[in-house]
């Protein structure tokens, strides 16, 4: 969810700084004839590009030849035609007033009457502007105070609403950014705390060695009381805690009577008694030290 907050709060920051269009000025090399210079003016409308035209002088407008119609028609809604203070502008410079997608004239500029030749060759003659040139010739003084799609070139601020949206939304998107950004490492910094802690408590749990139970340790067999009188035996095999000692040169089992001592090992002498119950065949075996103490108890 996050990630994708993000991608689509850069997708829209990468709009918004992207420039609606380039602007370029008109070609001073466009020739003098009225439709030559709208095709050539053309190739940089087709781009997007906002063509500036200012008149510096009038402007003659030629278009009766061959193809002229066709460029006059042409879709010129991204040139803007400036005529400064002094100027007049002539059949073509009204046309290109007409034409034209924005119109900035000075007050003091001097805005020519269309006649009827050049009326025959706009397309239409529809709008307000051409409607009040076709009347009579104007200033742009004029031409302003009767609102009739004309700005002031003077006090025109050249205030681009495309731009200005452009730029409030990259303002926007940015505190968004910015915010998110906060918000995103305000959460993580704790988890990935704990986690880390969480993480080292169960590996060094799963690490350290677990010791084993204590087994008790016993060598033999807990018989209780010892019984008496006892015999003098010799270990044959290892008592673990059952084995074999001799006595009078014949084999018994024996089993060792002390588990808390380390039972003798085969060779070594032994004192034997016979076992608590009355049928089993089984000998205890005592450590040698246990005949005295029989003996002198009996």
């Amino acid at each position: 969810m996050r990630h994708t907050l993000f991608t689509a709060l850069l997708f829209g920051l990468l709009i918004a700084v992207i420039p609606a269009g380039p602007v370029a000025a008109a070609r001073a090399d466009c020739g003098k004839n009225f439709p030559t210079r709208l095709g050539c003016w053309q190739d940089a409308l087709d781009d997007g590009a906002v063509v500036t035209v200012t008149l510096n002088k009038p402007l003659g407008f030629d278009a009766g030849q061959k193809g002229s119609q066709a460029a006059v028609r042409r879709d010129l809604k991204n040139l803007r035609v400036q005529v400064p203070a002094g100027v007049h502008t002539g059949q073509g410079g009204s046309a290109l007033i007409v034409l034209a997608g924005q119109a900035l004239v000075d007050r003091d500029a001097r805005i020519d009457r269309l006649d009827a030749r050049t009326l025959a060759e706009l397309p239409t003659c529809d709008g307000d502007l051409c409607k009040a040139l076709k009347k009579s010739s104007l200033t742009g003084g004029q031409l302003i105070d009767k609102k009739v799609g004309v700005a002031e070139l003077g006090g025109h601020k050249s205030t681009d609403h495309t731009r200005v949206l452009q730029l409030a939304l990259t303002a926007v998107l940015l505190l968004l950014l910015l915010a998110l950004l906060l918000a995103v490492r305000r959460s993580r910094t704790p988890a990935t705390e704990i986690s880390a802690e969480e993480t080292s408590a169960e590996t060094t749990a799963r690490l350290r060695p677990v010791p084993p139970a204590p087994v008790p340790v016993s060598y033999g067999r807990q018989v209780g009381p010892r019984p008496g009188p006892s015999r003098t035996a010799v270990v044959r095999t290892a008592l673990h805690p059952q084995g074999y000692v001799e006595l009078d040169h014949v084999l018994y089992r024996a089993v060792w009577a002390e588990p808390d001592r380390t039972p003798p090992v085969p060779g070594a002498y032994v004192e034997v008694t016979d076992a608590h119950e009355p049928d089993s065949d089984v000998l205890y075996a005592f450590p040698p030290a246990a005949r005295h103490h029989a003996r002198g108890g009996s």
